[in-house]
C-alpha cells in the first residue's frame, strides 16, 4: 500500500482521491466517498482487493501498471487476517502532536541566565565552582583535596593543548603555582597558565579535532570509490582550526559553516563543513538512480546540519515522522529542500591578481589541448602526425612555465530558490505535498517564516543562531563538557 497507494491516498498526498486514505488502519475502516475499503475478513467483498483484482475500477489508477499476482495475494490475505496493524501508528501528519505539551520539555525551554548559588566553605574560584560547591553540599559530600601542583599543569596542558608539558615547564610551571607541598594554588598564576596555553596554536589543533569529528572529517572520501576527490579539503580543517585560536564569536562559527561563501574569502572554507562529506557521484544515469544519488547527499546534509548544530536525529524523518521527537517528515523536507537549492564549488583564496595570473597561462595551454584533440580525430597524414608532435612540444614548454593554480576551498553555493516535494516513504520518484523552506515547528513555531530568499541558507543560518533557539547553546555546550 505504502509503494502504490500513499501518493494519492495518505495524509501525505496533495489531495486524498475519493475522500480516502489508507495511512492507518482506522481510515482504511472508515473509508471514503463510496465506503469502507475493507471489510474485515471478507477480501472477495472489500472494494480494495476488487479494485486491485481489476474487477471494476482498476487501481492503482494514473496509468499506473497492475500489481502483481502475489502482492494482490498479500493484500487478499491481510484482509482476511482482519487487516493486522502495529499497535503504534505512526500517521504521516502533523496533527498527532501536542506541540504545546512537547514544549514542555526542558530540552525545548528557552535559555535562562541563572545566578550562581551562594555557598560557604569549600575553594570557589569562579560560577561554574559555585554550582559543583552547591551540587556536592547537597549530596552530602566534601570536595576532594586540591591537585599538586605538578598534577595539575599536567591536566591543564594535556586538557587545553593535547600535548605533555616538557620539564623545564613542568618545574617553572609547578614552582610558580606555589609548589607540591602547597595546600593552595595561586590563582593569579593559574590564570596566566591558562592563558597561555590557550594562546598557543595548539590549543586550536586540539579543540578543533573535536568539531572535525561532528563534520565528520576525513583528508579524503577514501571510504568509497562513489565519493568525488576533495583534494583541498584540508582548507576546512585549516580554517576550523583558526577560528578556535582567533576566538571567533560561535554564532559567527556557525554562519560561516552555512553560509560562508557569502561572508567574505576567509568564512568561504567554512561551508566545506557541508561539501567535505559522502557525495554520489557514480549514478547509474536512469532517473531513479539519479534521484536516489541525490537524496543520499541531501540525507547526509541534512543528518550532519540537525546533529552538528541542534543535536536532534532529523534525518529518522525522511520517510516517516520522527518516532519519538516532535519532528514531522514535513519538517525534513522543510530543511532538506534548502540544500536542495545549493551545489559545489570552488571558491578562489588567493587575490585576483594571482588568479588572472594563472587564467591567462592556461588559457594558450587549454587553447593548444583543444587543437590537439580535435586533430586526432582527422585522419592521420604525415603532416597532421608532424603538427601535433609540434603542438606537443610547445604544450610542454607553455606548462613548465604556467604557475600552479591557486588555493580555493570546497565550498557551498545557491543554486536555485525553489521548495521540495515530500518523498513518500523516502521515495523520491514518489512526490506528495510541498514542504516550503523553513525552520522546526517544534522550535521556531507554526507560522514560522518561509525560507524564500536564494536557496534559503542564510535565513536557515539566522534562524540556527537566533537567541529564541534554544538547542544550539545547549548543543554546543554540551560538547565542551563531553570533552
Amino acid at each position: 500500500m505504502a509503494n502504490n497507494c500513499y501518493e494519492c491516498h495518505s495524509g501525505l498526498a496533495e489531495r486524498h482521491r475519493s475522500g480516502l486514505r489508507l495511512d492507518s488502519r482506522d481510515a482504511i475502516l472508515k473509508g471514503g466517498e463510496h465506503g469502507p475499503a475493507i471489510i474485515l475478513g471478507n477480501p472477495d467483498e472489500s472494494r480494495m482487493i476488487r479494485y486491485v483484482r481489476h474487477q471494476g475500477k482498476k487501481m492503482p489508477a494514473m496509468g499506473k501498471p497492475k500489481l502483481s499476482d502475489l502482492a494482490i495475494a498479500a493484500l487478499a490475505k491481510w484482509v482476511e487476517l482482519g487487516a493486522p496493524w502495529p499497535k503504534t501508528t505512526v500517521v504521516p501528519t502533523t496533527d498527532n502532536y501536542d506541540w504545546a505539551k512537547a514544549r514542555e520539555h526542558w530540552a525545548w525551554r528557552p535559555i535562562k541566565k541563572v545566578i550562581p548559588p551562594t555557598v560557604s566553605g569549600g575553594r570557589v574560584r569562579n560560577p561554574i565552582d559555585q554550582f559543583v560547591a552547591e551540587g556536592l553540599h547537597e549530596a552530602g559530600f566534601r570536595q576532594s583535596p586540591e591537585a599538586r601542583a605538578s598534577v595539575f599543569v599536567r591536566r591543564v596542558f594535556l586538557g587545553l593543548t593535547g600535548l605533555p608539558p616538557t620539564p623545564d615547564e613542568l618545574r617553572d610551571w609547578s614552582k610558580r603555582l606555589g609548589g607540591d607541598s602547597v595546600d593552595e594554588l595561586n590563582d593569579q598564576a593559574v590564570s596566566v597558565l591558562v592563558d597561555s596555553l590557550l594562546n598557543r596554536p595548539q590549543y586550536g589543533e586540539r579543540w578543533g579535532r573535536h568539531w572535525l569529528d561532528v563534520a565528520r572529517y576525513s583528508d579524503a572520501g577514501g571510504w568509497t570509490q562513489d565519493n568525488r576527490s576533495h583534494p583541498k579539503a584540508w582548507q576546512y580543517r585549516d580554517w576550523v582550526v583558526r577560528a578556535f585560536n582567533a576566538d571567533l564569536p560561535f554564532d559567527e562559527f556557525v554562519r560561516s559553516q552555512i553560509i560562508g561563501d557569502k561572508m567574505g574569502r576567509e568564512a568561504a572554507a567554512g561551508t566545506g563543513f557541508f561539501t567535505l562529506g559522502p557525495t554520489y557521484a557514480s549514478d547509474g544515469g536512469d532517473p531513479e538512480s539519479i534521484a536516489q544519488a541525490k537524496s543520499e547527499t541531501l540525507d547526509d546534509r541534512v543528518d550532519t546540519f540537525s546533529r552538528g548544530f541542534l543535536g536532534l536525529t532529523v534525518a529518522c524523518a525522511r520517510c516517516h515522522d520522527h518516532k519519538f521527537d516532535p519532528i514531522p517528515i514535513q519538517d525534513y523536507y522543510s530543511i532538506a529542500g534548502v540544500f536542495n537549492n545549493t551545489r559545489e564549488g570552488e571558491t578562489p583564496l588567493a587575490d585576483r591578481k594571482v588568479i588572472d595570473a594563472y587564467h591567462n597561462a592556461r588559457n594558450p595551454i587549454d587553447a593548444l589541448h583543444d587543437k590537439i584533440g580535435k586533430s586526432k580525430k582527422q585522419p592521420q597524414s604525415d603532416e597532421i602526425k608532424k603538427q601535433i608532435a609540434n603542438w606537443q612540444i610547445e604544450l610542454k614548454e607553455l606548462e613548465a612555465k604556467a604557475p600552479p593554480k591557486f588555493e580555493f576551498a570546497h565550498t557551498l553555493r545557491d543554486a536555485g530558490s525553489e521548495d521540495m516535494k515530500v518523498a513518500l516513504r523516502g521515495n523520491s520518484m514518489k512526490p506528495g505535498k510541498v514542504a516550503p523552506r523553513r525552520f522546526l515547528r517544534i522550535v521556531a513555531g507554526k507560522n514560522r517564516e518561509h525560507f524564500n530568499q536564494g536557496s534559503g541558507r542564510e535565513q536557515l543560518a539566522n534562524a540556527v543562531v537566533d537567541p529564541t533557539n534554544p538547542l544550539t547553546a545547549r548543543v554546543f555546550v554540551n560538547r565542551v563538557w563531553q570533552h
